[in-house]
């Protein structure tokens, strides 16, 4: 969890220096939830899986890189979690639905 969340940071600095806010360390609370948002909104709208995909073209190559490796990262979470899931035995079976 913590890479995803280092990872989610990473994109909200590269968003502020999109924004011309500068350093996520000098942001005003203000200033910080508007990047929030805008993470917020650019990690779901550039998702492959997107209800109303973004037009990403514009975003900087390292950008489009970092959010590469965000979705990359909540995929390997999901696996992980449903390979503990299973090992715990709370896979679907369905002679336990009777």
């Amino acid at each position: 969890m913590a890479e995803l969340d280092a990872k989610r940071e990473e994109i909200a600095g590269l968003i502020a220096q999109e924004l011309g806010l500068g350093d996520l360390s000098s942001l005003n609370p203000s200033e910080r939830a508007t990047v929030d948002q805008q993470t917020a909104e650019t990690i779901e709208g550039c998702g492959d899986d997107a209800a109303e995909p973004a037009d990403c073209t514009e975003a900087t190559l390292r950008l489009r890189q970092v959010l590469k490796e965000y979705r990359d990262l909540e995929t390997l979470r999901s696996d992980e979690l449903d390979a503990r899931l299973a090992e715990e035995g709370e896979v679907f079976a369905r002679e336990d639905d009777a």
